[in-house]
Order: structure tokens, then sequence, then C-alpha cells
């Protein structure tokens, strides 16, 4: 190597280059959200978002993404649905899609019982296309202290998977105060 000591640079450069240590991109970082009696974290380039949904608390989303009626395609939307405290949220979540798929707009995809922040939650994935757009919704249904909780990831189902790590960037850290 003494002989060509501008191929040991070379190496050396890529090497780093390709480990990912030299990195200007800002998508890893995060911000935090903390009001109205819940707190996450959620992806660093998304805002908060304004909202007409009922019951919602607060919801984030890309900023990218905005469809027609000046709201995020992709986004995450904190609800607490009406009349819920000491309900049972398995009730609760049954009556929710009776109502929901009967709806022909309305399409389930999968169902699945997952754990958030050690509490049993109830996961329900499907295809909605009530606002004009078809949307794929991963709608997370949990209980805390009491008061039943729904976090409600959306995105168009070209990029549903793609956010995937963004969802649950918020589901995993999701805590009511």
């Amino acid at each position: 190597m003494k002989k060509y000591p501008f191929l040991a640079v070379i190496i050396l450069f890529l090497v780093v280059f390709s480990s990912g240590c030299v990195n200007n991109d800002d998508s890893n970082t995060t911000k935090s959200y903390s009001g109205n009696n819940v707190s996450f974290i959620y992806n660093g380039t998304w805002e908060i978002a304004n909202t007409s949904s009922p019951n919602a608390i607060v919801a984030v989303g890309d900023p990218n993404a905005i469809g027609d009626n000046n709201e995020p395609y992709t986004f995450v939307l904190i609800q607490k649905p009406n009349a819920t405290n000491s309900s049972d949220l398995q009730e609760v979540y049954t009556e929710n899609y009776a109502t929901l798929f009967n709806n022909t707009t309305n399409q389930r995809v999968s169902e699945a019982n997952i754990t958030v922040d050690g509490n049993k939650a109830l996961e329900n994935v499907y295809l909605t296309n009530s606002s004009g757009t078809q949307l794929k919704m991963r709608a997370v249904w949990l209980t805390q202290d009491g008061v039943i909780y729904v976090i409600l990831c959306g995105a168009l189902p070209s990029n549903f998977d793609n956010e995937q790590s963004n969802f649950d960037l918020v589901i995993n850290s999701f805590q009511a105060q």
C-alpha cells in the first residue's frame, strides 16, 4: 500500500461511506408530543396536523402527503371515543367494527391481539374509501388507566407498508398521563 497511498484513502472513504457514518439525512430524528393527557414520539419530519375527526385528541402527519381536504394522507390520529371510561375494551371494539363494516366502502384486512406498553391491545387493519380517496388504516385500541384510546394510523395503500416504522414509533411510545 506504500506505493498507492491514494488507494488506501479511497478504500477508507468507501468503508466509512457504505457503513452509514457519513449521513446528512435527518429522517432518523424524532419529535415528542405531550398534551391532552397523552404523550408519544413521532417522525421528526412530520408535523402536528389539523383534524376534524370526532373524538380526536391530536394528529400528526407527513406534510409532504397532503390531500385535497388539506389533511395528510399519511398520519397518526389519537382518539378517545365517547363514553368509554370503565367500558370493556373488547365490547367497544366489537361494536365499533360491526357498524364500520356494515358500510360497503370499508373492507377488513386483518385483526390481531398485540401488546402496547405492557397492556393488551386490539389491532384492526382495513381499507376505507369513505372520503373519496382509498386509505389503508391500522387502528390500535388500548386501555390505559381505565380509558380507551384509539391510535389510528393511515396512508395510501401503495405507501402503507413503508410507513409501518413511523406508525410503530407512535404506537410503541404512546402513554396516557
